[in-house]
């Protein structure tokens, strides 16, 4: 029985190595395929996710294939973040084994692009820029049904539009002559494949200054320097963007795409 018992263990052993060896050689294939088609300086991470990875394969159906690509450049943006989920990616065991997998056909696949704080700060000439979800009472009405900044409670926080996302954003700005951190609350809103933020309220951090008023002219202006439309370029394999949010950190732009087919010639769908 122990000599039954050390061999199952060896054999159950070999089948892992011999697993997980097969998913780096696909591993492999994919990255260079997503290479290719997003036009990368260097190898996406890939990871197919799944045990029995074996079974994936004989099948020809990988469940989950997640990619990752860092500091993507697009545009006046440097560190962009570029992420993928390739849901039921099926291609034929022999065409991965012997590089010839030229087309992916994929049930679902989803597309995410991030936008660092620090790249977002770049552009709006902010570089102490910050990025953090807002509470969800941020941009809520006082009883009086003002706010200060002559906008309405119904500015959208996301509940219910995944289009929309409330944002706060804090970073230092030049008040006559003083650098001077402020805090805003903003709306953030896709809009034809563009990330629009559009400011709705200031904080003035500097306790010195949080009790002067600025009057509504000079706190508009604070906020225009807030105010910017991005353009993160396509999502991976030109997946249609359909929702904002914000992360720790980061602006995230996001959609999903049914039956892909990823070959040679571009992507499709349908």
């Amino acid at each position: 029985m122990k000599k039954l018992v050390v061999t199952l263990v060896i054999v159950l052993g070999l089948l892992v190595v011999a697993d997980y060896g097969a998913a780096s050689v696909a591993e492999y294939q994919v990255s260079q395929k997503v290479r290719e088609q997003l036009k990368l300086e260097e190898d996406p991470s890939v990871r197919v996710h799944g045990f029995p990875f074996l079974a994936q394969a004989v099948a020809g159906d990988y469940q989950d294939v997640e990619l990752a690509a860092k500091a993507v450049k697009v545009g006046r943006l440097s560190e962009l973040g570029v992420e993928a989920n390739l849901r039921h990616a099926r291609v034929a065991l022999g065409d991965v084994i012997g590089g010839k997998a030229d087309e992916i056909k994929v049930d679902e696949l989803a597309g995410r692009v991030k936008l660092k704080a620090s790249d977002v700060g770049r552009y709006i000439g902010i570089t102490d820029l910050t990025i953090n979800p807002a509470p969800k009472d941020a941009l809520d009405e006082p009883a009086d049904g003002n706010d200060g900044s002559g906008s309405t409670a119904d500015t959208g926080t996301g509940a219910s539009d995944p289009s929309r996302a409330t944002v706060a954003l804090d970073g230092s700005i030049d008040i006559a002559g003083n650098n001077v951190r402020v805090k805003v609350i903003a709306v953030l809103s896709l809009l034809n494949g563009q990330i629009t933020i559009e400011p709705k309220k200031l904080d003035i951090a500097d306790q010195a200054l949080s009790e002067i008023p600025l009057g509504d002219v000079f706190e508009q202006s604070i906020l225009q320097q807030f105010t910017t439309t991005i353009d993160p370029g396509v999502l991976p394999f030109s997946v249609t963007p359909t929702a904002v949010r914000v992360e720790r950190g980061a602006l995230v732009m996001e959609g999903e795409a049914q039956d892909v087919t990823i070959g040679a010639n571009g992507v499709t769908t349908g």
